[in-house]
C-alpha cells in the first residue's frame, strides 16, 4: 500500500488546497472546508514538448516538495526523465492569494546546452458542484484565448494568466469513458481549432501556453466567484497583471520542517515543528471551530472512507492537547462547534459536515465520543481563561444534558449501557474505551452539575462505569478485554485504546501494577517494525503503523514510569513520530511498517493533536528535571 492522500497543503482560515503525492491540485475547498464542498474535481497540469503531451510522473521525474511559507506558499520540482524531455527541469511556486484566489507560478529550465527549446504546458481543470455532486455543469472558453471557465452552481471557476501573456488556445472538452484524460489532453495538442468554446455535461476547462522561454515565468490564477456577484472575465483585470513580488528562484526562507538528519539526530520537538502542528490543525479548522480530521474530498467513501468532515472524537481530542498546550481559544472555536452539532440532542453522531450538520455515516453510533467531547467542554469550563460568559452558559448547559442522558443509560441498564462502535469504528459492543471515559467525564462534571441531586446522579453513574470497566479484567489477561461483545464475551485483542485509563483519563481507578504491567505488555503486543498498530492482526489499509499510538503511549508514561525514565520515553516518541512524518513535515495517519514512510491519510489532524499536546509534556519534563539538578534534587 503506498496511497497517500494529501501531500501539501495551502490554507487560509476558510479556504484549503490539497496537492497529491504528483504534485497536482486535487482538491480546493471554498467558502467551506469539508468534502461536500470540494469545487475540483481535478487541476491538472503537464508539459508539451513539439506536439507530444508529457505527463509529469512523481518518481520518473523525481518530484520534490519545500515550503517557502507554510502553509501558505509551496515550491514543487520536477527533474524531468522522459524520453522526449530528458533534462527539463519543471519548477512551481503555489500560493493562496486570498481566500478565493490561487496563484501558480511554473519556471522551465533545462541544461544550458539543450536542443529542448518549443516546451508548452497544457492545463486540464474540472470542477464539482458545491454542496452536491451531479454530472452537469458548463465550461467556457474566451474568444481571446485569456481565460477558461467552469461553471458550478452556484460559484463558477476561472482560470487566467497573470503575467501580461496569454493562453495559446483554450477550448472546453467532454469527458467519457470511451477516452483516457491522456488521450483527451494530446488530441487537443493536435487539433485545438476541433474543439468548441463550450460544453454543458461531464466536461473539462482545457488550455495551452506558448512556448515558454526558459527561466522565464509563467503565471496563471485560478480564482472562485459567487454566480450572483461577478461576471465572466474578458481579459485578465489590473490586478491580475501584477502578481505579488514573489519570484520562483528566490532565495527560500528557512524551512521550519527538521530534515532526516536532524529529525534523527534528536531537535524534532523545537519550536518551528510545533507551531507547523499548530498550523495544520489551524488549516484542517473552519472558521467556525470545524476540525476535518484530514484533508480529503472522498464524501461518497469510494476510497478511503471520507476523512473530509468532523469527528466529535477527533475534535475532542484535538480540543483538550489545546487546552493543556493553552491554545484557549483554538479550543473555544472546536468547543462551540460541537455544541451547535449536538443541537436538541443528547448524543453525537458519527461525522458532520462544517456545518454542523450529520453526515454520510455508516456507524450508528460511538459511545465514546460523547464523553471525549464532555470532557473537553469541562476542561475549558474550568479554565480561569474562558473569558466569554455566553460561551461559560452553553458548554454548561450542554455538559448537563449529556451527562444526564449517560448517567440515565448507566443506571437503568448497566448491561446495554453505551452500546455501539469502538473507536476504531469497527466492531460492535460495550468498549472499555467508553466506560472509562464515561467515567472521566461523569467524575470530573459532577462539580458543574446543575444541582446537587444531579452531582450525586453522575456520581453514581461514574461509579457504575468504573465497575462496568473493571468487569473487563481478568487475571488471565495482562491487560482488561477491549470489547465485551453483543453475544456477552469479552474480547481480550490487545488494543491501543486500553491505554485510555492512562490518558485520557489517568484518574481511573487502577492499581500501580495493573498500570505498569498493561503498559508494558500493550508495547510488546503492538510493536510492530518500526512503530505501533492500533490492535494485533489490525489490517486496515494494508495494516501500517499509527504514529498517534506511540504518541498515545509516550502521552501515559509518566503515568507508569520514573520521572527521568517518562521523559526519555516521551523524547523519543517525539524522534520517531517526526522521522515518520513526510518530507514538508506532515504526520500520517499510518506508515509502512518495514520503511516507515507515509502510507495512507496524510496530514491527520489526530497525530498533530497529540505530536503538540506531548511535546508540551516533554517540555515540562525537562525544566522540571532541571530545576531539580540545579537545585542538587536528586529524582
Amino acid at each position: 500500500m503506498s496511497q497517500i492522500m494529501y501531500s501539501a497543503l495551502l490554507a487560509t482560515h476558510s479556504s484549503l488546497a490539497a496537492y497529491e503525492f504528483d504534485g497536482q491540485l486535487k482538491s480546493w475547498c471554498w467558502p467551506r472546508k469539508d468534502a461536500f464542498h470540494n469545487q475540483l474535481r481535478f487541476f491538472i497540469m503537464g508539459i508539451a514538448q513539439g506536439d507530444q503531451a508529457i505527463w509529469l510522473d512523481p518518481e520518473r521525474d523525481q518530484i520534490s516538495f519545500a515550503w517557502l511559507t507554510p502553509l501558505e506558499h509551496l515550491q514543487i520540482q520536477w527533474h524531468v526523465h522522459h524520453p522526449d524531455a530528458r533534462g527539463l527541469r519543471v519548477r512551481m511556486e503555489a500560493k493562496l492569494i486570498d481566500e478565493c484566489t490561487l496563484e501558480h507560478t511554473y519556471v522551465i529550465s533545462a541544461h544550458e546546452h539543450s536542443t529542448l527549446r518549443s516546451t508548452r504546458l497544457w492545463f486540464l481543470m474540472a470542477p464539482e458542484v458545491a454542496g452536491r455532486r451531479t454530472q452537469f455543469q458548463c465550461v467556457r472558453a474566451s474568444t481571446g484565448s485569456n481565460a477558461i471557465r467552469c461553471d458550478s452552481d452556484p460559484y463558477f471557476l476561472t482560470l487566467q494568466t497573470s503575467d501580461g501573456c496569454e493562453f495559446k488556445n483554450t477550448g472546453a472538452a467532454q469527458i467519457d469513458s470511451q477516452h483516457s484524460l491522456g488521450q483527451l489532453v494530446q488530441s487537443f495538442l493536435n487539433h485545438p481549432h476541433a474543439y468548441r468554446s463550450i460544453e454543458m455535461g461531464r466536461c473539462a476547462a482545457i488550455a495551452v501556453s506558448p512556448v515558454l522561454h526558459w527561466e522565464h515565468p509563467f503565471t496563471i490564477r485560478m480564482a472562485l466567484h459567487s454566480a450572483l456577484d461577478s461576471q465572466f472575465p474578458s481579459s485578465p483585470s489590473s490586478e491580475l497583471s501584477n502578481p505579488l513580488d514573489t519570484r520562483i528562484g528566490a532565495p527560500m526562507s528557512e524551512n521550519p520542517v527538521a530534515s532526516s538528519s536532524q529529525r534523527e539526530s534528536g531537535s524534532s520537538h523545537n519550536r518551528s515543528e510545533l507551531s507547523l502542528s499548530l498550523r495544520v490543525l489551524d488549516a484542517l479548522t473552519g472558521p467556525n471551530g470545524a476540525l476535518l480530521a484530514s484533508a480529503e474530498c472522498d464524501w461518497d467513501m469510494r476510497y478511503s472512507g471520507g476523512y473530509g468532515f468532523v469527528w466529535p472524537r477527533d475534535a475532542a481530542f484535538t480540543g483538550l492537547a489545546l487546552v493543556e498546550c493553552g491554545h484557549i481559544e483554538r479550543a473555544e472555536r472546536i468547543a462551540r462547534f460541537l455544541a451547535k452539532a449536538l443541537a436538541d440532542a443528547d448524543d453525537f453522531e458519527q461525522r458532520y459536515t462544517d456545518a454542523a450538520q450529520p453526515a454520510p455515516s455508516w456507524c450508528y453510533r460511538q459511545p465514546d465520543q460523547r464523553p471525549l467531547v464532555c470532557m473537553l467542554w469541562i476542561a475549558l469550563l474550568n479554565s480561569a481563561k474562558l473569558s466569554d460568559d455566553a460561551l461559560r452558559k452553553t458548554l454548561r448547559a450542554k455538559l448537563n444534558v449529556c451527562l444526564a442522558a449517560m448517567a440515565d443509560e448507566l443506571l437503568a441498564s448497566p448491561a446495554t449501557a453505551l452500546f455501539g462502535f469502538d473507536l476504531w469504528e469497527e466492531r460492535e459492543g460495550q468498549h472499555f474505551f467508553a466506560l472509562v471515559a464515561a467515567f472521566g467525564a461523569l467524575h470530573r462534571g459532577a462539580e458543574l452539575a446543575h444541582t446537587d441531586a444531579a452531582a450525586e446522579r453522575f456520581l453514581q453513574a461514574a461509579k457504575v462505569a468504573s465497575q462496568l470497566a473493571q468487569a473487563h479484567f481478568s487475571p488471565l489477561h495482562p491487560w482488561p478485554a477491549r470489547t465485551r461483545t453483543p453475544s456477552g464475551q469479552l474480547d481480550f485483542t490487545a488494543d491501543a485504546s486500553l491505554l485510555s485509563c492512562l490518558m485520557p483519563v489517568p484518574e481511573f481507578p487502577l492499581t500501580t501494577e495493573q498500570r505498569q504491567g498493561m503498559f508494558t505488555a500493550l508495547q510488546t503486543a503492538l510493536q510492530h517494525g518500526v512503530g505501533f498498530r492500533r490492535y494485533v492482526d489490525d489490517a486496515y489499509r494494508g495494516g501500517g503503523c499509527w504514529p498517534l499510538v506511540g504518541l498515545w503511549f509516550a502521552l501515559g508514561a509518566q503515568e507508569v514510569l520514573p520521572a527521568k525514565e517518562a521523559k526519555s520515553f516521551m523524547m523519543l516518541s517525539l524522534r520517531q513520530a517526526a522521522a515518520a512524518s513526510t518530507p514538508l513535515g506532515y504526520l500520517p495517519e499510518q506508515i509502512d511498517p518495514t520503511s516507515s514512510l507515509p502510507s495512507w491519510v496524510v496530514p491527520l489532524a489526530w497525530s498533530h493533536a497529540f505530536f503538540l499536546q506531548l511535546s508540551q509534556r516533554a517540555q515540562k519534563a525537562s525544566e522540571l528535571q532541571k530545576n531539580l539538578e540545579e537545585t542538587g534534587v536528586s529524582h
